[in-house]
């Protein structure tokens, strides 16, 4: 009986509340007012909520900052394939071994190998009968008693045999070193090797992944992923700081060419950064961050709370006029740092840009910068 007793006082305050008020509660902002322009005029109660500032511009010096990655420059990185199918009977190095040009990596026995050799020494026995019978054909030619076809005849089989010569040659050549079956690939360059895929008793062929992977540890670049927004401000030569690790000392370089295209779904561009001398302390693969120096300069720089995005594309800020009305504004946006973004045009000195509460302003919005 108590707790019936309870439950109607409650009941009681809550209807004589609701009767006394005019409107139900609500915990939504106050409305505001769209012109036909889109301008915006607030309600008085949600102006505390919003703050702007005349803008003008700021000498800075400013940076790009960029997840990066430690690569091979082009041409670094030798692939030794197979030029012809066979086994693969010894491996003489394994991932990470330094190796000078000419030592042997792997060796293979094939069948095909003892056949184009046998072709090489088929073509020079036939060429060096060639090069006999044509000598005697020109001797009998000076004697008087040659006869003038066979002599023709015979210049003819030389100069097949020596086109089957040098093709045997070539095809010989691309084999490497060894004899009859057995092929000897050998390295083409001094480096470390960073891949290994032969294995004893494995059976190649042409065409598959490279046996071998070559790198020159000396030949290095660091390669960052700059944002669309931001490559306006990189330019070839600017400075960079590479970041490498927590308590490593950072490594210094030069903005060396910048990608032509934008990859990926977050549209970056290939930044190629070469190290000073003596920055030796590197692998390939290994993560960093770049700090691109871009040329110092005046721009507007905004909070990032002033920014929104709308259409997943354009960026949008509010200019306070002098009637107390919004206006939004189109702008295009560069480097974004520390929470301030650098607004390339849009805006202009003078101009009073809300710097809080664009959000509340612009309920359409679907984000902050």
């Amino acid at each position: 009986m108590q707790s019936f007793q309870i439950r109607a006082v409650v009941f009681g305050i809550l209807a004589g509340c609701s009767a006394s008020a005019d409107t139900p509660p609500t915990f939504a902002p106050p409305p505001t007012t769209v012109g036909a322009d889109s301008s915006i005029t607030l309600d008085p109660g949600s102006r505390p909520y919003v703050a702007s500032q005349v803008v003008a511009l700021e000498s800075d010096a400013p940076v790009v900052r960029a997840p990066a990655r430690v690569a091979f420059r082009d041409g670094a990185v030798s692939q030794i394939n197979l030029p012809v199918a066979g086994r693969v009977t010894a491996v003489a190095v394994s991932t990470g071994d330094r190796v000078k040009a000419g030592d042997p990596l792997i060796t293979l026995t094939s069948p095909e190998a003892a056949a184009t050799r046998a072709s090489l020494a088929a073509a020079l026995a036939e060429h060096d009968a060639n090069k006999k019978e044509l000598a005697r054909q020109d001797a009998m030619a000076t004697s008087g008693v040659g006869i003038e076809s066979e002599r023709s005849a015979a210049q003819a089989k030389l100069r097949q045999s020596e086109a089957e010569l040098a093709r045997a040659q070539t095809t010989t050549g691309i084999l490497g070193g060894g004899g009859g079956s057995t092929i000897v690939l050998r390295a083409p360059i001094d480096g470390t090797v960073i891949t290994r895929r032969a294995t004893v008793g494995s059976v190649a062929a042409p065409g598959g992944d490279p046996l071998i992977e070559i790198g020159n540890p000396t030949s290095l670049w660091v390669v960052a992923d700059v944002f669309e927004r931001d490559l306006v401000q990189v330019h070839e030569g600017a400075e960079v700081e590479i970041e490498l690790g927590a308590g490593e000392k950072p490594l210094h370089g030069r903005v060396a060419s910048i990608g032509s295209a934008l990859t990926g779904s977050m549209r970056t561009a290939p930044v190629y950064i070469a190290l000073d001398a003596g920055s030796t302390a590197i692998r390939s693969g290994m993560f960093a961050r770049a700090t691109i120096k871009a040329t110092a300069g005046q721009s507007i720089v905004l909070p990032a709370e002033a920014v929104l995005v709308k259409s997943g594309k354009r960026y949008v800020v509010y200019v306070e006029q002098a009637d107390k009305r919004f206006a939004p504004r189109d702008v295009t946006v560069g480097r974004s740092v520390d929470g301030r973004v650098q607004v390339l045009s849009g805006v202009f000195p003078g101009d009073r840009v809300v710097v809080k509460g664009a959000l509340l302003i612009d309920g359409a919005a679907e984000q902050l910068l």
